[in-house]
């Protein structure tokens, strides 16, 4: 009893460090994220109260650490942001506290409400400049207990910020760097699988089966996803556009990701309530291989741009919509669909057309994911003849 009660233990000890070893494997991009995050936040403390001696340091290593995100775009994009900001902010601190007196309470509360009242419109048009308003807080509440001036601490906030935000640039540049377009490929491939599990949904929706809690689960994933692609296509561009990076234009994926969202949400409204049960069991064969080889294609796309291979064929695709489209047709010439309601011709051929606009956001996204694909080689010139 006991020895059996030991294997137990063991065998569940090992499945917990199986299950650890799985989780860990399974996040690399964000164990990289952390390292870089350490390593960024310990060099700026080295370089400002180390090597420098700035009398606030920790701003230094806050910027690095917040500067740094998961895309080398986006930590540049952070850093600038920061930099500009701080900049702002502390030369707007500085005019105020020199040119406007602020040794009582009422003068040094006026002092505030005019430093505050530009930079605080800024930011609520430019969120990202968010620290220029706090700079000049710290510059302006700080030189008024201090017979150093004004000047001083600016400049002091300005090297610490400025310094956290390189140093958090170049930690992402150096160590590990994760570039915004290859952090696309592998969110659309998740969007993707996201969109394959959506259109699986179908059959069950036509026939009043499905749960429209699932349904509306899966889209609301589907559009966060896409969301976070659009974010990294920004990311991406930004890249490029400051030669950090040499890939392809990110925006024809993010576009196709965008209308195959546009297909999906069509093919909800279409399905949004049971069909006739006639419909359901003359179109079942037919829809069912249709939902099939577009989740199928989605998916080995999905894996073609995590792996960075070829894309999968479109021609299953094409060949059950225009088997699906000669059922529909010849519903048509029988006069089944005669005796059916409006509303429910309406959402037959509004499917229809989903389905075939989905088709071509298909054969659009296997260009996008050739593109990302391994290069086609040159084929060898023929010899000529002698």
């Amino acid at each position: 009893m006991i020895h059996r009660h030991r294997n137990e233990t063991g065998d569940n000890m090992g499945d917990r460090w199986a299950a650890a070893r799985t989780w860990v494997t399974g996040h690399p991009g964000e164990f990289r994220l952390g390292l870089r995050i350490l390593i960024a936040g310990m060099a700026a403390f080295f370089v400002t109260d180390v090597v420098l001696g700035l009398p606030q340091s920790y701003w230094a290593v806050l910027t690095a650490v917040i500067v740094m995100q998961a895309s080398l775009g986006g930590a540049l994009k952070a850093s600038v942001d920061r930099i500009v900001g701080t900049i702002a902010g502390a030369l707007w601190g500085v005019i105020i506290a020199l040119t406007i007196p602020h040794g009582g309470s009422w003068l040094l509360a006026t002092a505030l409400t005019l430093s505050l009242a530009p930079l605080a419109l800024l930011v609520a048009f430019k969120p990202a400049y968010r620290i220029a308003p706090a700079t000049a807080i710290i510059v302006l509440l700080g030189s008024s207990s201090q017979e150093a001036g004004p000047i001083m601490p600016a400049l002091h906030r300005v090297m610490e910020i400025g310094i956290g935000s390189l140093v958090g640039l170049a930690v992402a540049l150096l160590v590990l760097p994760a570039r915004a377009h290859r952090l696309l490929a592998d969110q659309a491939a998740t969007v993707l699988g996201i969109l394959a599990q959506q259109i699986e949904q179908l059959p069950a929706r036509l026939a009043g089966t499905a749960d429209t809690l699932v349904w509306q689960q899966i889209s609301d994933g589907r559009r966060k996803g896409q969301d976070k692609a659009e974010a990294l296509a920004e990311e991406a561009k930004r890249e490029r556009r400051n030669r950090l990076a040499d890939t392809p234009d990110p925006e024809p994926l993010a576009r196709t990701l965008r209308r195959l969202g546009v297909d999906m949400a069509q093919i909800g409204r279409a399905s949004a309530e049971a069909w006739e049960p006639v419909l359901v069991e003359r179109l079942s064969l037919p829809l069912t291989a249709v939902v099939d080889t577009t989740a199928g294609f989605l998916r080995a796309c999905g894996t073609a741009l995590g792996n960075r291979t070829a894309p999968p064929p479109i021609e299953p695709v094409a060949t059950s919509l225009e088997h699906l489209s000669a059922i529909v047709a010849g519903l048509r010439q029988d006069g089944t669909t005669r005796p059916l309601s409006g509303p429910t011709i309406e959402r037959l051929f509004g499917l229809g057309f989903a389905l075939d606009q989905m088709r071509c956001d298909a054969e659009d996204l296997r260009e996008r994911v050739a593109e990302l694909g391994p290069p086609v080689e040159a084929e060898a010139p023929e010899p000529a003849d002698a």
